[in-house]
């Protein structure tokens, strides 16, 4: 774990974690697929964090938490952090900002993943005031679109769900560093279209938009990357397309293990 303090930081540094630093630090074990490694580095690191009184450090190690949980599918843990990080956001009048509203998607997100879709609603569009207020990038006005589209589509509104799923992938379409996360968007899309008894050719036609995503020559065959397919298999290995599921495991056991 990295601990080591920065002999030539400032006294304002000293009195804050080194989120920047940290961040870095988990990026890189989550291309290696350490989640264990990624929970002991945001615990620590979360402890620091209280011994300084950094209470916006904490909140972003708490965002990170937040997210990490719903990935190891901790329930209890996640719901905890969800529940400190409004606390710290309301203590600290933090609700305007645009570090925030990245924070309200992630809480929205963790709730829906734990079957509180509509509690979770409220912060999408909290964090969607905040995004129409500020100069946000295109990706983080993606990253609320797709969310909140897979909300709605639990919520049982079709119609909203695909209207975001398409922004999103609108939103995308020009980036080739984002093409695994419209692949993704597409593989919610078939989903959504076989709740919606749409045809077989619009559930493969979505499907097959994901896998051209998936295998153009300029995407970037990352951690992230590997992320992305792992998350994909299982829905082209339900749809019966059984060699392409194969493919995608095969792809990220290969990034996984190579990093």
């Amino acid at each position: 774990m990295d601990t080591e303090r920065c002999s030539s930081c400032s006294k304002e540094q000293q009195d804050r974690i080194p989120i920047v630093r940290i961040i870095s630090k988990l990026d890189d074990l989550f291309s290696r697929n350490d989640l264990s490694g990624a929970a002991r580095l945001l615990e620590y690191w979360s402890g620091e964090a209280d011994m300084l009184g950094d209470r916006r450090g904490k909140l972003e190690i708490l965002s990170e938490q937040i997210g990490l949980y719903r990935r190891t599918n901790e329930r209890d843990r996640a719901l905890d952090a969800v529940e400190l990080a409004l606390k710290i956001i309301e203590s600290e009048a933090l609700q305007n900002s645009v570090s925030t509203g990245t924070i309200y998607v992630n809480i929205a997100t963790t709730l829906k993943a734990f079957g509180k879709a509509p509690e979770g609603m409220p912060y999408y569009k909290k964090a969607e005031e905040i995004y129409e207020s500020a100069d946000v990038s295109f990706f983080q006005k993606a990253a609320l679109n797709n969310n909140m589209a897979s909300a709605y589509a639990e919520m049982g509104d079709a119609e909203a769900a695909e209207t975001h799923y398409l922004k999103a992938i609108e939103l995308l379409a020009d980036d080739s560093e984002y093409y695994g996360e419209i692949a993704v968007s597409y593989v919610n899309l078939a989903h959504l279209y076989e709740d919606m008894a749409k045809s077989k050719t619009d559930i493969a036609s979505a499907m097959d938009k994901a896998w051209d995503y998936l295998n153009r020559d300029s995407i970037k065959k990352d951690g992230n990357y590997a992320f992305i397919c792992s998350k994909c298999a299982p829905s082209f290995a339900y749809f019966g397309f059984e060699q392409k599921a194969s493919f995608l495991e095969g792809e990220a056991k290969r990034i996984y293990e190579g990093a």
